[in-house]
């Protein structure tokens, strides 16, 4: 096996682009980082590149500062888990900084346990999700009110519900201000949708984050406790969803926890499908 690194996110794009984009909510993660790479004009010091084996792709891999590193598989066929290995040995080698670790879980299990045996530090499970996607809405059960777009007055209703899904969702605590600064920019930027009972109040919220090459990528569902089982949360990714597909988006993607069974089944109403799962390990040191 061999690991193949590039010189920058443009490079790796040219070569690996269109099988990226062969599975592209698979592959987000990875696609992202490097179309974000390449559109920056400061230097930041990022890693992109392949594990192959006699010319084959097995994996693609990404690290970028400030974020996990990010393992696609392109060849199920081949031996995922030696080249997870291989690529641990290859980072731990040379020296390579990371902050955590996102890929399929069997991926992340041999990555680990190859790290750890030259590496000081310890990987914390932090979430374990499923990658949906939907390509044509189904139709559902009309649940009464809007969906729009949050407005700067809802700041402060907004950041607290952002914060509290940080909590719940994600297992993690968000600093208050680190928080405002999100949600400001969501609202800046017509990314941040809430939906409306009749009665004009504001009961759930999504946000689209990642837009990829083909789709969409739905994040930071929300919705406060007293408002929960009414339908309000399918009925706005109904909403946001059946938009961007007639926007011309080929498809939306969202990532849900695999525990969270009333959810997936929700979604899967609206018309989304499990492609893949997702794991996410923090590295303590």
């Amino acid at each position: 096996m061999e690991v193949k690194v590039y010189e920058n996110a443009n490079a790796y794009l040219l070569d690996n682009k269109a099988m990226l984009l062969e599975r592209e909510a698979s592959s987000q993660l990875v696609l992202y980082d490097a179309y974000q790479a390449s559109q920056r004009t400061e230097s930041i010091k990022s890693l992109f590149g392949v594990v192959m084996d006699e010319g084959s792709i097995i994996l693609h891999f990404s690290n970028v500062p400030s974020r996990n590193l990010s393992i696609y598989i392109q060849n199920d066929y081949m031996d995922i888990l030696e080249a997870a290995r291989f690529l641990a040995d290859y980072i731990s080698k040379n020296h390579i900084l990371l902050e955590g670790l996102n890929a399929k879980e069997e991926v992340c299990k041999a990555f680990i346990e190859q790290y750890e045996k030259t590496v000081e530090g310890t990987f914390i499970k932090r979430m374990a999700m499923d990658i949906m996607e939907i390509r044509q809405v189904n139709e559902i059960k009309h649940i009464e009110g809007t969906t729009r777009l949050a407005i700067p007055n809802e700041v402060k209703l907004l950041t607290d519900w952002m914060v509290q899904f940080q909590i719940e969702a994600l297992a993690k605590e968000i600093d208050y201000e680190s928080a405002i600064v999100k949600i400001s920019r969501l609202i800046n930027y017509n990314k941040l949708y809430v939906f409306e009972n009749p009665d004009e109040t504001v009961v759930s919220m999504a946000a689209t984050t990642r837009e990829l090459v083909h789709g969409i990528a739905i994040s930071y569902v929300y919705t406060p406790e007293e408002y929960r089982g009414m339908g309000y949360a399918v009925a706005n990714i109904y909403n946001i969803s059946k938009n961007y597909l007639e926007e011309g988006y080929e498809f939306c993607t969202l990532f849900v926890d695999k525990d969270n069974v009333l959810s997936k089944c929700a979604y899967e109403k609206v018309g989304y499908s499990i492609l893949d799962n997702i794991y996410e390990f923090k590295l303590l040191q």
